[in-house]
C-alpha cells in the first residue's frame, strides 16, 4: 500500500466529500464515479496494463492512486503551502489538471493564462505561494461559475451545488490558514425581562388616572 505526503491526504479528503459515489448523467463530463471520468480510469488502466473496464468499479485504492499519479502529482501540488494546495488540487479534478494551472496563473497574477506552467510561472508562485493567493483562487472558481452557466444554461441545474462545493472550499482554505470565519451574533429567542418600576411612578401614575377621573365626573355633571 503506497504512503501518500500528508498534503495529498488533507486534500484528498476535501475533496471526495464532494465526490462520493456517482457523478450525475446529464454532467457534461460523462460517467464520473469518485470524482473521475472514464477517461481518466481508462489511462490508468492503461499504464498498469490492467484490461479495461467501466469506472463505476473502481476500488478504493485505485481511487486514492489515480487522484495522487494524474492529479496531484501533475498539477505541482506538492510545491505548495497547504492551503493552496488543497485549493489546487480539488480545481485540478474540477477542471482538470492544465484548468487547474490556468486558476493558478489567474489567481497569481500577471501571467499569461494558458495552463503551460513554465519557468516564469513557478517563479512567481514562488513569491506568491500564501494563503491570499488561495483566497483568490477560490473566488475566481466562484466567479467561473456564474459565467459557465450564463454561457450554457443548461449547466444551471448544478450551479447550487458548485457554490457549495465553492464556498466550502474557501471556508476549509481560511480554517487552514488560521483564519477565523466569524459567527452571526445569535439573536434572542425570548422576550427581554420587564424592568421592575418604582413605588413612586406607581404613586404618580395613580394620581394621573384619579385627576382624570374626576375630569370625566365634572364634565358629566355639567351636562
Amino acid at each position: 500500500m503506497p504512503e501518500y505526503p500528508e498534503a495529498f491526504k488533507t486534500a484528498l479528503k476535501f475533496t471526495l466529500k464532494w465526490e462520493a459515489g456517482v457523478g450525475d448523467p446529464r454532467d457534461l463530463a460523462g460517467t464520473v464515479n469518485y470524482g473521475i471520468s472514464q477517461p481518466t480510469y481508462d489511462t490508468y488502466l492503461l499504464r498498469k496494463k490492467l484490461a479495461s473496464k467501466s469506472v463505476l468499479q473502481i476500488t478504493q485504492p485505485e481511487v486514492e492512486e489515480v487522484y495522487y499519479e494524474q492529479f496531484w502529482k501533475p498539477c505541482l501540488a506538492d510545491s505548495m503551502v497547504l492551503p493552496l494546495a488543497v485549493a489546487h488540487f480539488d480545481t485540478a479534478v474540477n477542471f482538470s489538471v492544465k484548468g487547474s494551472l490556468q486558476f493558478l496563473q489567474e489567481a497569481i497574477g500577471g501571467l499569461t493564462v494558458d495552463g503551460n506552467f513554465g519557468p516564469k510561472s513557478k517563479a512567481a508562485l514562488e513569491k506568491a505561494n500564501n494563503l491570499q493567493t488561495a483566497q483568490g483562487y477560490c473566488q475566481n472558481r466562484i466567479d467561473y461559475r456564474y459565467q459557465r452557466v450564463k454561457a450554457d444554461p443548461s449547466q444551471d441545474i448544478f450551479l447550487d451545488g458548485w457554490l457549495r462545493r465553492d464556498q466550502d472550499l474557501m471556508r476549509y482554505v481560511n480554517e487552514l490558514g488560521g483564519v477565523t470565519t466569524p459567527q452571526p451574533t445569535p439573536q434572542p429567542t425570548s422576550k427581554p425581562t420587564p424592568q421592575p418600576v418604582s413605588q413612586t411612578e406607581i404613586l404618580s401614575k395613580i394620581e394621573q388616572a384619579i385627576r382624570l377621573l374626576q375630569e370625566a365626573v365634572d364634565l358629566f355633571k355639567k351636562q
